[in-house]
């Protein structure tokens, strides 16, 4: 088993460590699809006025021992614009009415993040075209502060029928994430045709990512539970759901471990880990392993590498199994990612 891993993005701030920020949506990786005209839509699916999907801010850094971050603020933005909210609801007016969100503020042993609820269709609102939500966290540092954002983005398109989806979505009120020694989480796949769901009838396999390989689990139900021993730092998980022996859908789901006493500084070139279309660009990680509440090295490790599209199609594959101590994305396994890369970052050992 590996002593650590990395997913998602992280932001380097000279004053304050390494952050990890993620935004984790209850209801799994969220989209929408409609029928007729943008202003005036038909058939959403799903329909986020039912499904009421709600998005947590998770922060975790270097120098938390317990590497759980509660930020002192944090603001909401939809497509660039900043949320103002009455009594928790959003007034802003998007698509001619307000009202499509509602602000969850952090309160411990209930709400343990920062969230934003969904409580209305965002088609109208964003014209049809895709959307995405930001969140920006203050944190204060002695008498200093920090700003760390994160976005979370939510394709909309045009309707071309019953089309099938495979989603992960939390099992529990956790968020895909573990805060205390010893506790799981539960993902659950839910597989929809069109606005509705499918409940019978199917079979699924489930899989984790280690060493840069996919490896199927005993597990073949709906539900997984994923326990401590099974993430080490952050983990990623993979389901495949089936009807009659085809294939309806895949799905992954990052899993994290804000308990583990390590943690990864990635140290990415360029720091914002942007590659622009046409440049040929690069992302370079050069990681060192740290304890958690520290930022010098543990000790000398070699690290696994894996590139992924966003079904957990491997894009490194000639590399994915050979510990390194840098690794590299290039522009052209974001053209086959048709866009952003995934990636999971883990010790060899």
């Amino acid at each position: 088993m590996s002593e650590a891993s990395k997913t998602g993005g992280v932001i380097f701030s000279q004053k304050s460590g390494v952050y990890m920020p993620a935004i984790m949506c209850n209801k799994g990786d969220l989209y929408q699809e409609y029928l007729g005209e943008s202003s005036a839509p038909s058939n959403i699916s799903p329909d986020f006025e039912t499904l009421q999907p709600i998005l947590s801010f998770l922060l975790t850094s270097s120098r938390v021992s317990e590497g759980i971050v509660v930020p002192s603020e944090i603001k909401w933005y939809f497509n660039g614009v900043l949320l103002s909210f009455t009594n928790n609801i959003s007034t802003n007016n998007f698509g001619g009415t307000t009202g499509h969100f509602k602000f969850i503020p952090y309160q411990a042993g209930t709400n343990n993040y920062y969230g934003l609820q969904i409580v209305k269709n965002l088609v109208a609102s964003s014209s049809g075209a895709s959307c995405n939500i930001k969140a920006e966290a203050t944190i204060l540092i002695g008498n200093s502060s920090d700003k760390i954002g994160s976005t979370y983005s939510i394709p909309i398109t045009r309707g071309v029928g019953n089309q099938k989806h495979v989603t992960i979505s939390s099992g529990d009120n956790k968020y895909f994430a573990l805060r205390t020694k010893g506790s799981s989480c539960i993902l659950t796949a839910v597989t929809r045709m069109g606005a509705d769901e499918i409940t019978s009838g199917l079979s699924y396999k489930w899989y984790k990512m280690d060493s840069g390989v996919w490896t199927l689990l005993t597990s073949t139900g709906k539900s997984l539970t994923v326990t401590e021993g099974m993430v080490d730092t952050t983990g990623i998980f993979k389901v495949e759901v089936f009807k009659d022996y085809t294939l309806l859908g895949i799905d992954t789901q990052t899993v994290m471990d804000l308990s583990d006493p390590y943690d990864i500084m990635l140290n990415p070139v360029p720091e914002d880990e942007t590659i622009e279309s046409g440049t040929g660009g690069t992302v370079v990680y050069t990681p060192i392993l740290v304890r958690r509440g520290e930022t010098t090295k543990a000790k000398d490790v070699l690290f696994l590498f894996t590139f992924m599209d966003s079904s957990g199609i491997i894009l490194n594959t000639s590399t994915s199994g050979t510990p390194s101590a840098t690794g590299t994305c290039t522009e052209a396994m974001c053209q086959q990612a048709g866009g952003n890369v995934a990636y999971i970052i883990t010790t060899e050992e």
